[in-house]
């Protein structure tokens, strides 16, 4: 996983470098800085829970982000954000006899290293339209954990009064204060007032090491429970949307 950040890094590092030294037709030049909100949905390996009980709308959230970014070219570009969210998970149900729903909630940090490529090429900053391209990687940190706690309706027959009586997850411990390696792509659709503003919409989707959300299987639990295993990532997927503001440094 090392070895994919270190290269994944050069390359960026590498493109920049080389569009800064070889400018494309026009010289752009600009800073970027852009503010975004809008709803995300958490994917983990216990998310089916949540739809299993009729609560799988809870899976949505809302999350709020600020990234500053160089524009080396008309199409090449870098770009550092950093991003505010509540999420949503539930502890292990299918290794309990009873099949509780645990739900629970945590708070989020986290922050991407993007490499931008308009798809208008070397003349997009001359049109009011542009859609762009991003894939970069980061750091995920994750906190404020509330208690798994059982609840939810409907549920199985034999389920009843089990949430009653163990109205905490009987086994499964939750950590603390996670911070993982993260990476993701997305796709930008930006509409330019005027070279210095512009509006857009950004749909992403993100992948963070398994204890993202303070459940991580041990080697025991895959054992006792074959086929559980679960994915080894935590996913979230969010539409967005934010205003962008340009400073132009062409000379």
């Amino acid at each position: 996983m090392k070895k994919i950040t270190l290269i994944f890094a050069a390359l960026l590092i590498g493109a920049a470098t080389l569009s800064a030294q070889n400018a494309f037709v026009g010289g752009h030049r600009a800073w970027t800085f852009a503010l975004q909100g809008g709803p995300m949905y958490s994917v983990n390996e216990n998310g089916f829970s949540y739809r299993e009980n009729g609560y799988g709308s809870k899976l949505f959230t809302l999350q709020g982000a600020a990234a500053v970014g160089f524009e080396f070219t008309e199409a090449l570009g870098l770009r550092l954000s950093v991003a505010y969210g509540d999420n949503r998970s539930a502890a292990n149900t299918r290794q309990t006899a009873a099949h509780g729903f645990y739900p629970y909630n945590f708070r989020s940090v986290n922050g991407f290293l993007d490499g931008t490529l308009d798809l208008n090429g070397n003349y997009a900053v001359e049109r009011a339209f542009r859609p762009r391209l991003y894939a970069g990687i980061g750091v995920g940190h994750t906190f404020h954990f509330t208690k798994p706690t059982g609840y939810g309706t409907p549920k199985p027959t034999d389920n009843v009064g089990w949430e009653a009586a163990n109205p905490f997850h009987p086994w499964q411990d939750i950590c603390e204060k996670n911070t993982v390696f993260g990476f993701r792509a997305g796709f930008i659709a930006e509409y330019d007032f005027s070279q210095s503003f512009g509006i857009f919409a950004d749909l992403c989707g993100e992948a963070y090491n398994d204890q993202y959300n303070g459940l991580q299987p041990t080697e025991q639990d895959q054992q006792a429970y074959a086929g559980y295993a679960g994915f080894p990532l935590d996913l979230r997927a969010s539409l967005s949307f934010g205003v962008i503001f340009r400073i132009n440094t062409t000379k």
